[in-house]
């Protein structure tokens, strides 16, 4: 078993299309998302339209769920919540029923899949979680692999006999020992928080027992005037433009 977990697309249909280039020279058996497939960006009818095509499984992130509940929507900073208004004028009907239906996580192949920390919640960060509260979340949850996003970075925890490690995992493939447990946070498609310009997801081989971090390149500058166009905060056009490390 093969499987590509993706993760905050962010309405980067540029990115998109590159990783679901790339995915299809690796012999992967299905796709995941971790959610955040929309705002930021510019085309979310678009991101949309490609995970349903392709038939990705998605769970929920904490900008669909800003989609559905305007309580939350307010809790943004006024950048992402103008991004996200902007988002919502894009998308037509069908695109936020789809949205509506999506679950807070999913449980597939023996492994958890949750936007934020497991077991379901969408909107923490795991790198906030104390390494005590990661611990209990691990010996917790019944999956031994949970796969996270939401932060746009590549790292992996590993909890061995109740010592945790964590370990960065750019541009490289981390072997996971049967006996450990993990939580593999799977970076970001389409809007970067790690210096690299290239769109990123994972791959994880249930055989080899292995995960591969893969940088995909792509247009982003073409991206980026999207995004300018379309009326959303140049911000977010200027971190996909941000220099490599």
């Amino acid at each position: 078993m093969r499987l590509a977990v993706i993760s905050d697309v962010h309405s980067n249909l540029d990115a998109f299309q590159a990783v679901m280039a790339d995915i299809s020279t690796q012999a992967i058996d299905d796709i995941i998302s971790l959610g955040d497939n929309i705002g930021y960006g510019a085309q979310p009818e678009e991101v949309i339209a490609g995970l349903k095509r392709h038939d990705i499984s998605s769970v929920l992130g904490n900008h669909e769920l800003a989609l559905l509940d305007k309580d939350y929507l307010a809790t943004f900073n006024p950048y992402a919540r103008k991004a996200l208004v902007i988002n919502q004028k894009k998308l037509s009907d069908p695109a936020k029923y789809y949205v509506s239906t999506l679950k807070f996580c999913l449980v597939r192949y023996g492994c958890r899949f949750v936007h934020g920390v497991p077991p379901d919640n969408i909107a923490r960060y795991v790198f906030h979680e104390s390494d005590k509260r990661l611990i209990q979340i691990m010996e917790l949850i019944k999956q031994r692999i949970a796969f996270v996003g939401h932060t746009h970075q590549l790292r992996i925890y590993e909890l061995d006999r109740g010592n945790l490690k964590k370990k960065s995992f750019m541009k490289s493939t981390v072997p996971l020992e049967k006996n450990r447990r993990y939580i593999i946070n799977s970076g970001s498609v389409g809007q970067p928080r790690d210096g690299y310009n290239e769109a990123k997801y994972v791959v994880w081989d249930s055989v080899r027992q292995s995960v591969t971090s893969r940088f995909v390149p792509y247009d982003y500058h073409a991206a980026a005037k999207k995004i300018k166009k379309a009326g959303i905060p140049g911000l977010y056009a200027d971190q996909l433009e941000k220099s490599e490390l």
